[in-house]
């Protein structure tokens, strides 16, 4: 730690150390905010089902016809677009 030797020093110190706490302060409010977000039923279960449908179209992707596989991946594609649409809603009609 720096010796203080002055007032002047000492003030500027201070308002150092305030910075820096406004910083933290406002990164534990964004990070805080961030994980209520992540933790919001409807985004715990639109990840869930990403997940699923990710999983499952990689699976059925792996050594299947071409048709097979564009078809796959074209159902899972409009499941997940509409999974999206329906949290969206769902999610504008629980934050009323």
């Amino acid at each position: 730690m720096k010796k203080i030797n002055s007032i002047r020093h000492l003030q500027n110190e201070k308002k150092k150390m305030q910075l820096e706490q406004e910083a933290l302060e406002h990164k534990i409010r964004r990070n805080w905010n961030e994980l209520k977000e992540c933790l919001e039923p409807g985004t715990v279960a639109k990840d869930s089902i990403n997940k699923i449908l990710e999983t499952k179209t990689t699976g059925n992707l792996n050594g299947s016809s071409i048709l097979k596989s564009t078809f796959t991946y074209g159902v899972s594609l409009l499941a997940k677009k509409m999974a999206d649409k329906a949290f969206a809603k769902f999610g504008k009609a629980s934050k009323k």
